[in-house]
């Protein structure tokens, strides 16, 4: 995955400073990272044995509970989503969820890693909650990835993950599928899901 490790620093350096988080909003935020990784952590273990697909169907479900998809389609679809009718967004959530799973499941080919270690320590920025974690390797320093732990109706989902401290993957899925929301709907949706099948697909 290639990052612009220059324009995500450069955007950090205009975000408002960190803050302690309420140890309620705490404790949400960190449960709603744990049982992602927990799942993630089921299907690095046993990442021999599964296919693409097997490890999409795995992680699908971890994905849908703990992502804020509405707000991250709303970011990625671009200007034409307020034109949308309630279930247009409805659908359009469930298939970035959909992309997001499949590229998380393609990405795991050659991972090296062994585990998650989450930091005890969260801070608040906007209303939002960091959870800090590391990504254990097999060889090498840990990796740090930070999670942008946001409150919605339905509690703490995940807005963002920043690699290495500061690379947002929303901002990599949004350059990813940039110009998609400007064919509409239907097109949009449409190449979307071959998008996700071509990850999918060996």
């Amino acid at each position: 995955m290639v990052f612009d490790r220059r324009f995500f620093l450069a955007a950090l350096a205009t975000l408002p400073a960190f803050g302690a988080a309420r140890a309620d909003d705490s404790a949400e935020a960190v449960a709603a990272v744990k049982q992602l990784q927990d799942g993630q952590l089921e299907v690095i273990q046993k990442l021999g044995q599964l296919s693409v697909k097997q490890r999409y169907d795995a992680l699908r479900p971890a994905i849908g509970a703990t992502f804020d998809l509405p707000a991250m389609a709303k970011t990625v679809f671009g200007s034409g989503w307020d034109a949308l009718t309630d279930a247009q967004k409805a659908e359009w959530a469930v298939a970035l969820g959909d992309y997001v799973t499949a590229s998380y499941a393609a990405r795991l080919d050659g991972f090296n890693g062994k585990g998650f270690e989450r930091d005890d320590k969260t801070q608040t920025r906007d209303g939002n909650v960091v959870v800090t974690t590391k990504v254990i390797l097999a060889a090498g320093a840990p990796m740090p990835l930070d999670y942008v732990v946001r409150p919605t109706p339905q509690g703490w989902k995940i807005g963002d993950i920043l690699v290495d401290g500061s690379l947002s993957e929303l901002a990599q899925w949004r350059r990813s599928l940039r110009g998609l929301g400007d064919s509409g709907f239907a097109a949009s949706k449409a190449t979307l899901r071959q998008r996700t099948e071509s990850f999918l697909t060996p």
